[in-house]
C-alpha cells in the first residue's frame, strides 16, 4: 500500500462540498475504492490500512450510529459509476411468484 494510491483514488473519485449533510459511510467509500481499484487493475488494501491512509491524507469521518460517515464526500467518475451500477442490481431483479398448477396444465417431471 502507498498514500499515493489512496490519494490518487482521493484525487479521482471523490469530492469535498464543505457544505453539505450529505456524505459517504465507509463501506461506501470502501466500496467506491474497491471499483477503483478494479478498473484501473490495481491490488486493494485491506479496509484497516484504507482507514487509515485516508485519515492520513486529511480525510475526516464523524461517527454516526456507530459507524463511520464522512460528510461532504461525494462520488464521481467511473468508479462512482461502477460501484453504484454493481451495488444496486437487486433493487431491480423481478421477482415472479410461481403459478399454481390447474388442473387442465400437466405437471412437468420431476428433476432426477
Amino acid at each position: 500500500m502507498t498514500d499515493t494510491q489512496i490519494g490518487a483514488f482521493l484525487r479521482e473519485c471523490v469530492v469535498y462540498e464543505e457544505d453539505s449533510e450529505e456524505g459517504l459511510d465507509l463501506d461506501a467509500l470502501y466500496g467506491l475504492y474497491i471499483s477503483w481499484c478494479v478498473l484501473g487493475n490495481k491490488i486493494p488494501v485491506p479496509d484497516s490500512a484504507f482507514r487509515t491512509s485516508i485519515r492520513l491524507n486529511g480525510v475526516k469521518h464523524h461517527k454516526r450510529d456507530g459507524n463511520r460517515y464522512y460528510p461532504g464526500l461525494r462520488m464521481v467518475g467511473a468508479a462512482a459509476r461502477d460501484y453504484v451500477l454493481n451495488s444496486v442490481p437487486a433493487a431491480y431483479e423481478v421477482s415472479v411468484p410461481p403459478v399454481p398448477l390447474t388442473d387442465d396444465d400437466e405437471a412437468l417431471p420431476a428433476a432426477v
